[in-house]
């Protein structure tokens, strides 16, 4: 089984790769979407942030204010640290997991789709690191319309990760996305030349 890390900034097209190698045959994993999942009403994310940072992340609907967090964790480096403190090893256990069901049902190639892959360490999960990127103007024009933000919100959540240029410098694969979903195709079909899907 060889498994690939994909990476990259904020709204860079992580998700578009993914879907293009979903449909090689690959088996794909995000754990933004497993995130998502955890941090529903009965989520276990879900309790322990309302714990820590009291009903006032909590909507009037029951679920949590997503864009309040995501001010915390954007302007406050102490909660981000905390955050992924806690996060990390839940969603770990849960990717570990999903790896061990892929190796009993034999499958070939799997992804592991995580914003910050290099930041927590989990690189030693993956055979090859694919870094997605795209020039910041771009970066920022996609975020702000993908989340409705301004560019000022939009600047201090690419400023609160890793460089664009230090992920691309550590992963073995570096696409860049600032192209149509053909040229993206072409891109990965090259990175995997060698490899069977």
């Amino acid at each position: 089984m060889f498994i690939i890390g994909l990476t990259g900034g904020i709204a860079c097209g992580k998700s578009a790769v993914s879907y293009e190698l979903r449909k090689l045959g690959a088996a794909t994993y995000n754990v933004d979407e497993e995130t998502h999942f955890l941090l529903q009403p009965e989520g276990e994310l879900f309790k322990i942030y309302v714990r820590h940072f009291g009903k006032k992340i909590v909507k009037e609907d029951g679920k949590l204010d997503k864009k309040q967090i995501g001010e915390i964790i954007f302007h406050d480096e102490k909660e981000r640290a905390w955050i992924n403190s806690v996060a990390h090893p839940i969603l770990l256990n849960r990717t570990r997991q999903f790896l061990i069901n892929c190796a009993e049902c034999g499958t070939a190639v799997v992804v592991l789709e995580v914003p910050l892959l290099f930041e927590a360490g989990w690189q030693i999960l993956v055979d090859e690191v694919w870094a997605v990127y795209l020039p910041r103007e771009v970066q920022m024009y996609r975020l702000c319309r993908r989340d409705k933000i301004t560019p000022e919100q939009a600047a201090a959540r690419i400023n609160a990760q890793m460089s664009v240029n230090e992920i691309r410098r550590r992963a073995d694969v570096v696409i860049n996305n600032s192209a149509n979903q053909n040229t993206l195709r072409k891109k990965i079909l090259a990175a995997l030349k060698g490899r069977l899907l």
